[in-house]
Order: structure tokens, then C-alpha cells, then sequence
């Protein structure tokens, strides 16, 4: 036989039991909407980043003689495992200041530096390190002529964002990569028309 007490009781649990789902769910929803405007954001951020490279292409150079330029400057580019679609830019511009009629009028290539200690490649394997950049073709060496197009270009300059997407469980440690650009409305030359480096340093994969 239930007591009035126990009848109480029992709906004092239930009220407890619905309070902590309603705000289970509550919670669960503020997370979600969180998590939401955080990859919103960082994607519009990316965007407005590469609509004002288009815009201001041409202050990128800083001098006449200067051929390409890497966005961010230092080149130095710090990406936590388990990051998809973080970018950098790269650019060139024409040997002679021709017009840039066509994508493939400037040309890129990167190169996976396998010498350097210490660097990604020894603890990971080539192929692997190579597998980070989506949508670039990686070349083997100096003699590979593995050259991607540009995506973007105004009068006789263009540029590519690069895109880097870092597995969840890549180990700490720092790759250097080297690209160049050829300039395919001079076809009187073979040699690139310029060239640098960067380095991918991975970090720890981030709790939040």
C-alpha cells in the first residue's frame, strides 16, 4: 500500500528526474549553437581573408623586383592535429608584367624537404606529410615538374590559398616545405621565376 508520503516522494523524483533532463537538453543545445557560430565564424574569417588578398593584391608586393610573397610573412605557420582547412597564401606575379589571362598562366609547386632533422617526415612518412595539403599535387623533388594553377589573378598577379588539413594523432614536431612559381606566358623560360619555404609546426590537439 502507498502512503501519501510515498506518493510525494515519488513525485518529488519525478519532478527532479524532468528538471535535470530539460536542462541536459538546454545545456546540449547552448553547446551545439556554440560549437556552430565557433566553425561559422572561423570559416567567414577565411573567407573575408581571401576577398580582401583579392582586393589589395597589388600592395602585396612590396618593391618592383619582387616576385612572389607568402601570407602569413614569416612563413611560419602553427596548426594544431586534428585542424581541417586552415590556410595560407602564396602568390606570384608575371617575369615581364604580362596580364595574367588564364589560371594557368602562373604555376606553383611545393616540395616536401626531407632532409631536415627532427622534421615531420621522419616520424610520419612522406606520403603522409604530403597527404596534408588538400588540392595540391606535391612534386618529389627539384626535377619533378609537378606545378599546380592559381585560383585567383588581377592584371599580371595571382595567387593560391593552400590549403592544410592536420589528422587527429599527428605527433608534435615541424615540416619544412619549399614551393616556387613559373610563369608559363614567358615560354622562353625553364627555371621558376621564384621561390621560398615554409614551416608547419604541429601542436598538441586542443581539449575544447
Amino acid at each position: 500500500m502507498i502512503t501519501k508520503r510515498g506518493k510525494r516522494a515519488a513525485i518529488e523524483m519525478s519532478m527532479s528526474t524532468i528538471i535535470i533532463i530539460v536542462l541536459a537538453v538546454s545545456f546540449l543545445i547552448l553547446g551545439l549553437i556554440l560549437l556552430r557560430n565557433i566553425f561559422g565564424n572561423a570559416t567567414q574569417s577565411m573567407d573575408t581573408i581571401d576577398d580582401k588578398l583579392k582586393n589589395q593584391l597589388s600592395s602585396l608586393f612590396a618593391d618592383e623586383e619582387q616576385q612572389i610573397f607568402i601570407k602569413p610573412d614569416d612563413g611560419q605557420l602553427s596548426i594544431r592535429a586534428g585542424t581541417t582547412n586552415f590556410g595560407f597564401v602564396i602568390g606570384a606575379r608575371t617575369r615581364n608584367g604580362v596580364d595574367v589571362a588564364k589560371r594557368s598562366d602562373l604555376q606553383y609547386r611545393l616540395i616536401i624537404d626531407a632532409t631536415s632533422p627532427n622534421n615531420c617526415v621522419k616520424k610520419l612518412t612522406e606520403a603522409k606529410v604530403k597527404a596534408w595539403f588538400v588540392g595540391s599535387k606535391i612534386a618529389t623533388g627539384e626535377a619533378d615538374l609537378t606545378y599546380n594553377s592559381i585560383t585567383d589573378y588581377k592584371a599580371d598577379q595571382g595567387f593560391v590559398r593552400v590549403q592544410v588539413d592536420l589528422p587527429s594523432g599527428t605527433p608534435l614536431c615541424t615540416q619544412r616545405v619549399f614551393y616556387d612559381f613559373i610563369d608559363k606566358t614567358d615560354p622562353t623560360a625553364s627555371l621558376p621565376i621564384g621561390g621560398g619555404s615554409f614551416n608547419i609546426e604541429v601542436l598538441r590537439k586542443s581539449l575544447i
